[in-house]
């Protein structure tokens, strides 16, 4: 695969909710575009996270122009996480998607590692007319449903079920969780979200995944009456963090989007 040299570039755009944006856009400097592609990132991680950064990286070098945002309250974007939830991780997606049009090209492709990919599936049958380009989409390691995410809240899920505020801990930092961010998430049926989905979508799971199961990639597959194609990584964790991982997630990545 030919490596062109790459160039990133900061922007901003406003969210739904009147907050500033983060996002990157890696590019190839001296070649036309293979395509324009919508990244994001896990819950409570942010742009920079090795796993978005790396591919978004790598893509760029085989000509792709990557857009990788911060989600509301996360990263280098304005906002309050505790008042965030899944509909505005899926609004963020539609900013992107309008900014990337407006300023470079469409996006023609939606990446998303975790349950940043749960919401790449949301947003892609959302009916946003900056997406209805959007031909093809790649989960990485993500749950075929929001409320996935759910099950690693520990004690906290109570005393939100009780209406109380609490707080999540991840990767060692503490986020604040409202008891409307579970109400949000428990509103989404994606089967009834992707019900008339077309798309080609591309699951890659990682073996050796503790978040994710390895179910919930089949679960994708079958959640579009498109083409949908299975890559597993035997050996890697959730985040892809070898560079050996790193390394075949974008071949088959790349690889697919040129088939």
């Amino acid at each position: 695969m030919k490596r062109y040299k790459t160039q990133t570039r900061k922007v901003t755009f406003l969210s739904v909710a009147g907050h500033l944006l983060a996002a990157s856009v890696d590019y190839p400097v001296s070649a036309k575009a293979v395509q324009y592609v919508i990244m994001t990132h896990c819950f409570t991680c942010n742009r920079q996270t090795l796993t978005t950064a790396r591919l978004s990286r790598g893509l760029a070098q085989a000509g792709f122009v990557v857009l990788r945002l911060d989600f509301t309250g996360l990263g280098e974007s304005e906002g309050d996480f505790s008042a965030s939830n899944f509909s505005s991780m899926v609004s963020d997606i539609e900013c992107a998607a309008v900014f990337l049009s407006d300023h470079y090209q469409p996006a023609g492709a939606l990446i998303g590692h975790s349950m940043g990919g749960t919401a790449c599936l949301a947003a892609s049958q959302n009916g946003h007319s900056a997406l209805s380009g959007v031909s093809r989409l790649v989960t990485l390691a993500s749950p075929a449903s929001p409320d996935h995410v759910l099950h690693h809240f520990g004690p906290a899920l109570q005393k939100l079920e009780r209406g109380e505020n609490a707080e999540i801990r991840v990767a060692g930092k503490d986020f604040p969780v409202t008891p409307e961010f579970i109400e949000n998430i428990r509103s989404y049926n994606m089967s009834q979200q992707m019900q008339n989905c077309h798309l080609p979508i591309l699951a890659v799971r990682a073996g050796r995944d503790t978040l994710v199961g390895p179910e919930d990639a089949d679960q994708i597959m079958a959640l579009t009456s498109g083409q949908a194609t299975l890559f597993q990584i035997d050996e890697a964790d959730h985040l892809f963090s070898h560079r050996a991982h790193a390394d075949i997630l974008l071949d088959q990545v790349s690889g697919w989007f040129a088939l």
